[in-house]
């Protein structure tokens, strides 16, 4: 009798555990890491993590760490992607560790803009990150989709806390598209559709693109490739005189270049983050205040 009612105990201890196995939602890059929190706080038995360290920015072409790769074989998982190229090293990796992992691409049916940047030759272009922009977050009239694909996701996920997910996306929508609201506005103050802007690489084409901002000219497609000489030489040459406003820096990479050209054509600089990454203990709102700042600066820069 003893026995018997000690292996049912073991056997509801066992459902129980069972029960309480948690979902791990792991995040490709820092900025999804930052809005999947805010739609995972407060739901039972959900760890959110960062698969990446938060100070990687941009992965491109990111090399995963023993580290990393751990972390692809945790059970219940569901891995939240950016798409559009920016985070594909982590699918194969992916598929061999965790075949059963549930998948959110946070860019599926956002409208994406095409990405063309240069291979160093002055007559030649190519088209990386699958020929698409992959820097929806950097805007947060995208980051608004991107909150919306994240909570369907877990939805499905983990229908037990469905009703939260719903609840929590909501609310942070409703702050994001408040957030969009400044911008526009301050777009229509500062008269943005007259300016002309230079930017480090295609991270703020996004946003430039709901604001009416023109770009007259990318520095470097990607920023950790670097510029040549004779591309400096040509972009010098395009911008002097082209009455550009400002050359818009990133935190996240150096602004050497950008200064020798702002030198010589005569173009001040300013520094924008496209909260690509930041510190392992950000804040909740750590996105919207990054955001704000970014405001700041650009009234301040194209209040000309």
């Amino acid at each position: 009798m003893k026995t018997a009612i000690f292996s049912c105990l073991l056997l509801f201890a066992g459902i129980a555990c069972a029960a309480a196995e948690p979902l791990n939602v792991y995040c490709t890059t820092f900025p999804l890491y930052l809005l999947t929190r805010n739609l995972t706080q407060g739901c039972r038995n959900v760890h959110t993590e960062l698969i990446i360290p938060p100070g990687t920015g941009c992965p491109h072409d990111y090399a995963l760490t023993p580290r990393d790769m751990r972390k692809l074989g945790a059970k219940n998982m569901v891995l939240v992607r950016n798409g559009l190229g920016l985070d594909d090293f982590i699918l194969k990796p992916l598929r061999k560790m965790n075949p059963g992992a549930k998948i959110i691409d946070t860019s599926a049916g956002i409208p994406a803009l095409e990405l063309e940047e240069k291979c160093g030759h002055d007559d030649c272009h190519e088209h990386h990150h699958g020929s698409k922009n992959p820097h929806l977050f950097a805007s947060p009239f995208e980051a608004v989709r991107i909150v919306e694909n994240i909570a369907r996701g877990l939805e499905a996920a983990d229908p037990a806390n469905a009703a939260a997910y719903r609840a929590n996306a909501g609310v942070y929508t409703e702050k994001l598209r408040k957030l969009c609201g400044e911008f526009t506005a301050a777009a229509r103050k500062y008269r943005f559709s007259e300016r002309k802007i230079v930017t480090q690489h295609g991270v703020f084409d996004y946003l430039a693109h709901h604001l009416k901002l023109p770009v007259a000219a990318t520095i470097s497609g990607e920023p950790e490739a670097g510029t040549t000489a004779s591309e400096m030489a040509s972009l010098v040459k395009k911008l002097k005189g082209a009455g550009i406003s400002v050359i818009y820096t990133e935190p996240q990479y150096p602004s050497r270049v950008a200064r020798t050209i702002g030198r010589e054509c005569g173009i001040p600089l300013a520094e924008l983050d496209p909260v690509a990454n930041g510190p392992a203990d950000a804040p909740m709102d750590y996105y919207e205040k990054t955001m704000r700042k970014n405001l700041e600066v650009l009234g301040k820069t194209l209040n000309q």
